[in-house]
């Protein structure tokens, strides 16, 4: 898919699901896709045959003449479906909020701020899903109610962090190993270094 990519797939081990948050591998145009003109679908459905998973694409779609904010779900070589978010500001709308049957369970997605909706939510608590995949910008005050309406996982990934939620409570995020670190009562917290702080230091 590209050589980031390459590189990081081996050290993925044995997953059940990947999820490539937005930004991971750019635009998909499906219009290319159908014509054999690109091949990031097929090169990511091999690659979860390969691996005997699952993976969740959040992307650009381009598809007709519309641009999509939307999610591929593969599973083990097959496109199981492809979601696009319902109220977006910056792209075309989807139509239909869907769950998918993976082999480790029922999956919702969430893109965008379609979080933002409780009517959603209660259609996917409707569906009965296993996991939720947010896909968005963190919103971490919403996460625990979503868990707790559908008495599911909640895994929230985003470019800021990701957590994973369960019956109302934050059990994992990416942040929680830096915000467990105690910091030394006798000194100030450190400053973060901003971009142009950190090349004049480099220059120096």
């Amino acid at each position: 898919l590209n050589a980031f990519m390459i590189g990081f797939l081996p050290l993925a081990g044995e997953k059940d699901l990947l999820v490539f948050p937005r930004g991971a591998l750019g635009c998909v145009d499906m219009n290319a896709e159908l014509k054999g003109e690109s091949d990031k679908l097929l090169r990511l459905s091999s690659m979860t045959a390969d691996k005997k998973c699952a993976c969740v694409l959040n992307a650009d779609f381009k598809a007709g003449t519309g641009l999509f904010n939307s999610a591929a779900v593969i599973e083990e070589g097959e496109i199981v479906g492809v979601s696009d978010e319902i109220s977006p500001k910056a792209h075309d709308a989807g139509s239909a909020l869907r769950c998918y049957e993976l082999k480790e369970g029922r999956v919702g997605i969430l893109l965008g701020d379609d979080l933002l909706f409780p009517e959603l939510w209660a259609r996917l608590a409707f569906c009965a899903p296993s996991l939720i995949l947010c896909l968005g910008s963190y919103r971490a005050e919403l996460y625990p109610a979503l868990s707790r309406l559908c008495d599911c996982a909640v895994c929230a990934v985003s470019k800021e962090r990701t957590g994973i939620y369960a019956q109302g409570a934050l059990i994992k995020s990416s942040f929680e190993d830096i915000l467990s670190l105690p910091l030394p009562k006798s000194r100030r917290r450190p400053a973060v270094l901003t971009k142009k702080v950190k090349t004049s230091i480099e220059r120096t």
